[in-house]
């Protein structure tokens, strides 16, 4: 099951099903030839002289090599496990900075093996976590882990990836040759409400130019970065062919001024309902009604997907908001509302109590408290991961069931 943490719903729930498409393997834990690292780091402290110590450290990172870092080790903390991460190279200090600890380096400096070029910081992580890091080197050079081949798109360049071997790498990301494919296609949108213009990605499924039906369609927030770093398209492709969803229309639809656009702006909304809707209605052969109309966004995008459907639920049926900002004045109007007719998908990852100084995880839950409270159908989710594309695209395929699953066919 692709969701272990914690998760709940009110009127909606998931089972699991089994897939076709085998997952991805998982790491591999620590193995021989190479000793425990505890095993390996008493060797080093009992050698004698500094070339001794050296030549223990150089053996012990070839043999490293072919396995990536960080180790993995068992734990004796019932469902976690020790991840130990490893630097060597010519410096004073190390540090780690991530999803664990709010990219902050100075609250996870790395141990310096004396005598070596070798550092090191060793942790307990859940057995099903997967979380995003870099190295800071003497305090400002902030570096992809040299041990670790595994790395992960972001808005700020890659970072390095780790998981823990519960964690099951999601499937329905990778490009899969030999299923069809859908088209995607751009066009310009000049706003006579906001006076901007922005390019719009549309992608039409497998068989759009074969039939004559008509589409669901789902309206995505930070739409370029949902195709260039999520693979939303690849996703969308390898569940209709598993006929979990039916075929639909994704509409990528990327920011101008995305904080001010974002943040709960009511001319944003008429914007998207009057002019992008609008056209895709008139461009597209879609399903235009509100059951079949959804929304996605993650962080401020997960906001304006919340707060569109919530002050538009004659448009928009379905929102899902991943990682969302929820600030107290959508908290707020949720509260002094009357239940709006709209399913609500909304995840969250536990490491992320400190994004930019907020605690997104600690809002999710009192979204969740409220609408629990209210009686909306939604599904929650949170998972031992932070704020990272890496979690957001594992999540899109549970919106997307849970908006529009084939009868029969569940959530993993």
């Amino acid at each position: 099951m692709k969701v272990r943490s914690v998760w709940s719903a009110v009127l909606i729930t998931a089972m699991c099903s089994p897939l076709a498409i085998q997952p991805m393997p998982v790491s591999r834990a620590f193995t021989a030839p190479c000793p425990p690292f505890d095993e390996f780091l008493q060797r080093v402290n009992a050698a004698e002289g500094r070339a001794a110590k050296q030549a223990l450290v150089n053996q012990f990172i070839d043999c490293l090599q072919d396995k990536n870092t960080p180790i993995i080790e068992a734990s004796a903390s019932q469902g976690f496990g020790r991840a130990v991460f490893l630097y060597q190279g010519p410096a004073t200090r190390a540090a780690i900075a991530g999803d664990m600890n709010g990219w902050n380096p100075n609250t996870q400096p790395m141990t310096h093996v004396a005598e070596t070029d070798l550092f090191y910081f060793a942790r307990e992580f859940e057995l099903d976590a997967r979380l995003d890091y870099k190295l800071v080197i003497n305090g400002s050079t902030w570096i992809l882990d040299p041990l670790n081949e595994r790395t992960m798109p972001s808005g700020f360049g890659p970072n390095s990836q780790f998981w823990m071997p519960d964690y099951v790498p999601p499937p329905e990301v990778e490009f899969y040759p030999g299923i069809p494919h859908g088209q995607i296609e751009t066009f310009s949108l000049t706003s006579n409400i906001l006076r901007t213009t922005r390019t719009i990605s549309v992608y039409l499924p497998p068989d759009y130019r074969q039939s004559s039906d008509r589409y669901p369609v789902l309206y995505v927030h930070d739409g370029a970065d949902y195709l260039s770093f999520a693979k939303i398209n690849n996703i969308v492709d390898y569940l209709i062919n598993q006929k979990t969803i039916p075929p639909i229309i994704v509409v990528m639809v990327p920011p101008v001024q995305r904080t001010s656009e974002y943040n709960m702006n009511p001319a944003f909304v008429e914007f998207f309902v009057n002019e992008v809707v609008a056209t895709i209605d008139e461009r597209y052969r879609t399903k235009p009604s509100a059951a079949f109309r959804g929304l996605l966004g993650d962080s401020l995008g997960g906001l304006a997907a919340v707060y569109m459907a919530l002050t538009r639920p004659d448009v928009f049926g379905k929102s899902a908001g991943q990682s969302g900002a929820y600030f107290d004045r959508l908290l707020q109007l949720i509260s002094a509302t009357d239940k709006k007719d709209v399913v609500f998908h909304l995840d969250v990852g536990t490491y992320e109590t400190n994004v930019s100084g907020f605690n997104l995880l600690e809002s999710n839950r009192r979204l969740r408290q409220i609408m629990t409270q209210k009686g909306y159908a939604f599904r929650y989710i949170e998972v031992h991961e932070g704020h990272s594309w890496g979690s957001w695209r594992a999540r899109i395929d549970d919106a997307l069931k849970l908006f529009w699953g084939v009868s029969g066919q569940h959530s993993r």
